[in-house]
């Protein structure tokens, strides 16, 4: 889960220069046979009021772990270790995009932060018997608010998270899907707490 939920930044060489991308806003859902993170990260560079840019100021994300079925092959191994290093237990994917080619999700992005900064966010009970999401934790990384918010929609309610999310989740996933700039090599990630500092 560390892998999948911790990333705090996400760096990248484009032509020679290196860029850094950090969180705008992230979120977490849990559908029970799976755990997805879809994200979008941002580079300084983006927050300025300046003419199109050549080069990529956004990193799209989504990360999802088949947590029932890896979960499944845990119990069957003979050695935790040795299933970690057996091989991926999260499939990601990026893209790297400017304001132009990422318009629509950044949009909506920008529309979706702001109406959290901007609105109350109230917290109310629901009784639901079903739940595509058995749980939600949302990050924003603003310049004028930074928070974290995480709840179970079977049991309770934010009313402008749920309005939005579907529509946001999907545009993000359209997008990390299309071709962007490619980064001279691998990526560099940083997380909170890597797994073998969590087993260790």
């Amino acid at each position: 889960m560390a892998k999948l939920a911790g990333i705090r930044m996400i760096s990248a060489s484009f032509s020679g220069e290196r860029l850094l991308f950090q969180p705008w806003l992230t979120v977490m859902v849990d559908e029970g046979p799976c755990v997805s993170v879809t994200g979008v990260y941002r580079t300084d560079t983006s927050l300025r009021n300046e003419p199109e840019e050549e080069g990529p100021v956004f990193c799209l994300r989504k990360s999802t772990w088949l947590s029932a079925a890896d979960l499944a092959l845990v119990k069957g191994a003979y050695d935790f270790r040795s299933h970690l290093r057996g091989g991926e237990q999260v499939v990601d994917s990026f893209a790297f995009v400017n304001r132009s080619a990422g318009r629509e999700a950044i949009g909506i992005t920008e529309e979706f932060v702001t109406s959290m900064n901007t609105s109350e966010l109230t917290l109310r009970a629901a009784d639901r018997a079903s739940s595509q999401f058995q749980f939600i934790k949302i990050e924003v990384g603003g310049e004028i608010r930074a928070f974290n918010i995480g709840y179970s929609p079977v049991t309770t309610s934010i009313d402008l998270v749920e309005s939005a999310l579907p529509e946001w989740l999907a545009s993000v996933d359209r997008a990390v899907n299309v071709p962007g700039f490619q980064p001279d090599g691998p990526l560099t990630i940083s997380i909170d707490r890597s797994v073998p500092e969590l087993i260790g």
